[in-house]
């Protein structure tokens, strides 16, 4: 259930503190991806088959877009270059602002668009 989710999520972003400050006097930084709902190859036929529940994910995000395998990437590349030299112990969040948008009304909104779109099945 979620709550194994959020203690694992949690432990993560623990973990990446703590190493930040074992690892950082011997030059290593370490920090974590928090990531949104990433579209990879597994999941599109999902959403190749439900197109009216992709687009019911992309309207909670503030860019109206899910994430891409690119963007994932873009910011490990992001934190593994010279230009994040002085980042360690961080978290990021790469998941098109969902977080900050979302947090109490996501199941109110589910709920709304599942009535409206009663043929519509969400994976979640």
């Amino acid at each position: 259930g979620s709550l194994i989710y959020e203690a694992g999520k949690s432990a993560v972003i623990g973990a990446t503190r703590q190493m930040a400050t074992e690892f950082g006097p011997m030059g290593i930084r370490v920090n974590a991806i928090c990531p949104g709902h990433i579209v990879t190859e597994r999941v599109q036929p999902q959403w190749d088959a439900n197109p009216s529940g992709l687009k019911f994910f992309e309207n909670q995000y503030p860019l109206r877009k899910v994430g891409k395998p690119d963007d994932i990437a873009n910011a490990v590349g992001f934190l593994c270059s010279d230009a994040a030299s002085f980042i360690t112990g961080h978290s990021l969040v790469v998941d098109g602002g969902l977080t900050i948008q979302l947090q109490e009304n996501f199941g109110v909104q589910q709920a709304h668009f599942l009535k409206e779109n009663p043929d519509t099945t969400l994976p979640y």
